[in-house]
């Protein structure tokens, strides 16, 4: 790790780009908006450029409304030149799209993912960190810039979405401490739970119904559980904003030790998964195994080929992680 050859870079920089994964979840949004606000609290100008479209789930966060996201490559080369990248809670460099077109200097890489193949040019890979957003908070530290309401508002929901609302495994005494650090902000920590958590559209809500028309308890190993749509199942509601929670549907059931997502692309030729699991049973490698990456106990990648072959694949693998 290198907080302070990435802090140095910063400092430098007038002109800096934040990005995230493709995709993005609350807590690549969460670190990349506290990085946004945190850096023009400096003086900088700073763009926050997605990759892909963004759950409005998010739209209560500070700086929100000025994402902007960027699909097209030549839109992506048009853009104009940034002395500093900063890319959070990516793993490889292609997760970044057509992001990462954009004309750049030193690229910054922050993450916690085990598996992160370090692409910066300035890597600090924090895999102690509960969330990308604990990383981007030390890093913040080390630039001296102070914690606030719209900062940690931004930061909590990193946590709350990478610890499972503070249910995963990672979560430590230090993520309480570090967090109570957090609410002496004053920040409404109860409002933000609910945005994440129970904010829900009626096509949010058929799709988990579908979901749970589709469980299946593995006949051989009945420890693992999932659901596998294909893509007209997809169809029949529409793709969601966010799959959210989905794969936490298998995981709550009784005796459960891993759960899987299974979604079928459009043209059949591939297959998004989700994996979790509970300690000590770990899926982060099966998803290693199809290229994909994240953490021991939750981790996810995307099959090259049909649904049959996924669920065949990738479930004996799983089997053998029990």
């Amino acid at each position: 790790m290198s907080y302070s050859a990435a802090a140095k870079a910063l400092t430098t920089a007038t002109d800096i780009v934040v990005t995230t994964h493709l995709n993005p979840d609350g807590d690549g949004i969460g670190a990349c908006l506290a990085l946004m606000l945190g850096l023009e609290g400096q003086g900088k100008h700073v763009r926050f450029l997605c990759p892909s479209k963004v759950s409005s789930i998010y739209a209560f966060l500070p700086g929100f409304d000025r994402l902007r996201v960027i699909e097209n490559e030549a839109v992506a080369k048009a853009e104009p030149a940034c002395e500093v990248m900063i890319s959070c809670d990516a793993g490889d460099l292609k997760r970044l799209g057509t992001v990462a077109q954009v004309a750049h200097g030193k690229l910054l890489n922050l993450d916690h993912h085990l598996t992160n193949d370090r692409f910066g040019h300035i890597n600090v890979v924090d895999v102690t960190g509960e969330s990308s957003g604990v990383v981007v908070s030390g890093l913040l530290r080390r630039l001296k810039i102070p914690l606030n309401r719209d900062l940690a508002t931004c930061l909590y929901a990193t946590v709350v979405f990478d610890t499972g609302r503070f249910m995963h495994s990672n979560t430590t005494a230090h993520t309480f401490r570090w967090t109570a650090r957090l609410l002496d902000t004053g920040i409404d920590a109860a409002a933000i739970n609910r945005a994440l958590t129970y904010t829900r559209s009626r096509h949010d809500l058929a799709l988990q119904s579908l979901a749970i028309s589709k469980l299946v308890v593995d006949e051989q190993v009945p420890a693992i559980a999932g659901m596998a749509l294909t893509a007209e199942d997809i169809a029949q509601t529409g793709v969601p904003e966010d799959w959210g929670d989905l794969v936490e549907i298998p995981r709550s059931l009784a005796g459960n030790q891993i759960a899987y997502l299974m979604r079928e692309a459009a043209d059949h030729k591939s297959v998004r998964i989700s994996l979790r699991s509970n300690p000590p049973v770990a899926v982060g490698i099966v998803a290693q195994a199809f290229g994909g990456g994240g953490h021991a106990q939750a981790a996810g990648c995307t099959f090259p080929g049909t649904l049959a072959e996924a669920q065949r694949e990738v479930l004996t693998r799983l089997r053998r992680q029990i």
